[in-house]
């Protein structure tokens, strides 16, 4: 007959229609060591699925350790691509500015070699993309300007 902590074990499994679900091999019985395993698997959420023994448990707030040569695009980055993306198509100079501050500060994260992480290319396109824009609504304004002069606003 199974004991109270083995009909846990098995509801467990069954609720959540697992099959070898890792709540089955990581919840510790009575009288079991609490490994590591065990001890991180304890502190999940009420209806969250632990992790296999063996993979790496990510903390909250916390990156997972990424593989060598791997490069994530920055927050910055993509507020500059984002910003360069609508001054292209309506705002002009009012979102490419500051799109041109964002990129520019991610790019000297990375030269500095405090964010080795970073796209570089991505952080350049972004840069690229909002001078573009800048210079696209600037010749907009200055042909509307010679052509209607003032009037044309």
């Amino acid at each position: 007959m199974p004991t109270l902590w083995g009909d846990q074990r098995v509801q467990c499994c069954v609720l959540r229609n697992l099959r070898n679900a890792a709540c089955c091999s990581t919840t510790p019985g009575p009288g079991e060591p609490a490994s590591a395993a065990n001890v991180a698997a304890t502190r999940l959420e009420p209806g969250a699925i632990p992790a296999p023994p063996g993979v790496y448990q990510q903390s909250q707030g916390v990156y997972p350790p990424m593989a060598p040569g791997v490069k994530v695009t920055g927050q910055n980055t993509k507020w500059a691509l984002g910003l360069g993306i609508a001054a292209l198509f309506c705002c002009g100079p009012f979102t490419a500015i500051p799109g041109i501050f964002f990129a520019k500060k991610d790019m000297d994260e990375i030269a500095a070699g405090r964010a080795p992480q970073l796209n570089e290319g991505s952080a350049k396109g972004a840069f690229y993309l909002n001078i573009i824009a800048l210079i696209l609504s600037v010749i907009g304004w200055l042909f509307v300007w010679s052509r209607n002069g003032l009037h044309g606003f």
